[in-house]
């Protein structure tokens, strides 16, 4: 067996719900612990009191450092503690939420393929639940962004990261990763902005639109891409890269500020990757 194979199956003996309680994360034993719930097919969510050491090397985490974070919180230290490469460290409510890997290998343009993600819950420096993918091969799980309101959005550890879900803390105390929200408010719920992830950007326009942003016309450029973008009506085009992933930019201007959306691919109607919002 290889030394991937190796690695793959001590992450999933430490995690696997079909295992021995020995073999197993230890459950928090307090009555006060949350209960844990995911929606999602692909990842699971468990309360556990201990957190597994990572496997392998270290050298097995090194291959994308501009993915990794210097820990600052008493639950991310914690992690890292135990050999993981930490990748955010966000509030989470009245908990901290730690994504965390045990493998990274770099792409092209910057890119990063991450595997054996988790996503650790901590209430203080105490740990109180996990969310892990079905296996240590998948990339179900990278990086955390947060959210207005306390909850924060799940990315996978695809090459071109998308997201998956949104961890919240519900009413009744339960922490649960359900599906993508329909829209995210922004700067302090002045605006809103509709789910375009993964939409064609002739789509994903008209959704913006609905939503008060309006298309900013952007500056001429010889790039034959975004030229064409331009030819379609989509006046908004900003940037487009000739090399790599093929990313484009496109501007919006909205009630509460300015939208940057970006496309990934060489279609000629490329698709939603992500957005960033700057507020007034």
């Amino acid at each position: 067996m290889d030394a991937s194979a190796v690695l793959g199956a001590a992450f999933t003996l430490s995690l696997a719900l079909s295992l021995p309680a020995a073999a197993q994360p230890n459950a928090p034993t307090d009555a006060s612990a949350p209960r844990v719930a995911s929606d999602l097919k692909d990842i699971r969510m468990k309360a556990i009191a201990n957190l597994p050491k990572a496997g392998g090397s270290a050298s097995d985490r090194d291959g994308c450092p501009w993915r990794v974070i210097q820990p600052k919180s008493a639950a991310a230290r914690l992690v890292a503690a135990q050999g993981w490469a930490v990748m955010a460290d966000l509030p989470l409510g009245a908990y901290r939420a730690v994504s965390f890997a045990g493998q990274m290998e770099a792409g092209t343009s910057g890119t990063c393929n991450i595997t054996q993600g988790n996503v650790a819950v901590f209430d203080g420096d105490k740990l109180v639940a996990l969310a892990y993918g079905k296996s240590a091969d998948d990339t179900a799980i990278g990086n955390l962004t947060a959210l207005e309101g306390g909850a924060v959005r799940v990315w996978d550890g695809d090459i071109v990261g998308s997201p998956v879900g949104d961890l919240h803390v519900e009413a009744d105390g339960t922490v649960r990763l359900g599906k993508l929200a329909d829209e995210e408010s922004v700067c302090k719920g002045q605006a809103k902005v509709p789910n375009v992830y993964g939409m064609p950007i002739d789509k994903a326009r008209k959704a913006l639109a609905d939503k008060g942003w309006k298309p900013v016309r952007g500056g001429a450029s010889p790039e034959p891409r975004q030229a064409a973008l331009v030819r379609r009506g989509i006046t908004e085009a900003e940037s487009c890269a000739g090399t790599g992933l093929a990313y484009c930019d496109f501007g919006y201007a909205g009630p509460a500020g300015r939208l940057t959306l970006t496309t990934v691919g060489e279609k000629d109607l490329p698709t939603v990757s992500d957005y960033d919002v700057k507020c007034r």
